[in-house]
């Protein structure tokens, strides 16, 4: 079975999500293909050279169709069984076409963040909504990984028979590369994950952590500006370091040296930056928002703060010990290995994929 994995800009959580579906050892019949941006994207796959494709293009209206018909080139080529579209400008791509050209293969797709759950007018809300149902006609399911985005899916209007809900998982398995930074074992160490972009919160976790008074605790940042929206200024202070993107393969070991992973997005479908923590025994910080209230049970595996109050943030950093951080580690661990392994996501995905 050829499954071709459609992507847009490929980075950070959703190249996480689809590595995690490649690795299917138990269900040798599938072959997978990728294609996605040249821009934005992980280059490093477990895959051969040749079931890589990426096309030239950069987020603009004017790049639409030019993207369009390079992913359907590929489709055509490979006249794949199963096309899985990731994000919605992938399934834009994939199904618009589908339209007017007709399906020949199974779709599934997976929006990795409904666009009418994001911090907009309630207008575009709607119209979002719309051409999601519209699409929707040439899908054959679609996969929610949260109670809260399918919810969102249901409340917009979207058929509830087409809605699956699959928690992501990630393998158990931790890094075993040398971590290049030293975390100094006199202070607090938060770690922060992900792109520099709106949904994210950056801009509202250094404004939060710029009024924090203490000196014992020092923030890491891993990402960097991708899409338009906010652009942070990249500035180390004694209590602030920017280290970019890292290797994948390298994420983990931070994981491993902090003390807590910080979460302040505006919108989460899931969060996978979370159980990545959790994988390594560290609680979160995260905000209330999107699917993160699922994943983190506030004082037990991590501490849930309300976004629309700064105050219980500042709060928050302000009162942080780090022996209780640790006691909640240790219950993030747990729920971990009980709810988000990688088997349990990769066995009900093929099952969708193959129904």
């Amino acid at each position: 079975m050829k499954v071709l994995h459609v992507g847009e800009y490929v980075q950070g959580g959703v190249a996480t999500y689809i590595s995690m579906l490649l690795n299917h050892p138990c269900h040798t019949e599938i072959k997978d293909y990728i294609i996605c941006s040249d821009k934005n994207s992980e280059h490093k796959w477990a895959l051969p050279e040749g079931q890589v494709h990426y096309y030239t293009y950069h987020r603009s209206i004017f790049q639409i169709l030019p993207a369009m018909t390079a992913v359907w080139k590929e489709i055509r080529r490979l006249k794949p069984d199963v096309i899985y579209c990731h994000s919605t400008w992938a399934g834009l791509f994939v199904r618009f076409p589908m339209l007017f050209l007709g399906k020949t293969c199974r779709v599934l797709y997976n929006a990795h963040g409904w666009a009418f759950l994001r911090d907009t007018a309630e207008w575009k809300r709607k119209v979002y909504a719309c051409i999601e149902r519209i699409l929707l006609l040439k899908t054959d399911a679609v996969v929610d990984v949260s109670k809260y985005e399918y919810e969102a899916a249901i409340r917009y209007g979207l058929p509830s028979r087409k809605q699956h809900i699959i928690y992501s998982g990630i393998s158990e398995e931790k890094s075993k590369v040398k971590c290049p930074a030293h975390f100094s074992k006199d202070t607090i160490n938060l770690l922060f994950v992900g792109r520099f972009d709106p949904q994210k919160g950056v801009d509202y976790l250094l404004q939060a952590f710029a009024r924090c008074r203490r000196r014992d605790i020092h923030l890491y940042l891993i990402g960097d500006n991708v899409i338009g929206g906010t652009h942070i200024e990249k500035k180390d202070t004694r209590r602030l370091t920017f280290l970019g993107w890292v290797p994948h393969e390298e994420v983990g070991n931070y994981y491993a040296a902090c003390d807590a992973v910080i979460m302040p997005s505006r919108w989460e479908a899931f969060g996978l930056v979370a159980v990545e923590a959790m994988k390594y025994g560290k609680p979160v910080i995260a905000s209330n928002c999107g699917a993160l209230p699922e994943i983190i049970k506030n004082g037990e595996n991590g501490y849930v703060f309300e976004f629309d109050k700064p105050e219980t943030l500042f709060d928050l950093l302000e009162h942080i010990d780090s022996k209780k951080l640790a006691e909640m580690g240790k219950k993030a661990e747990e729920d971990f290995q009980s709810n988000y392994k990688m088997e349990r996501m990769v066995d009900a995905t093929i099952r969708l994929m193959k129904n």
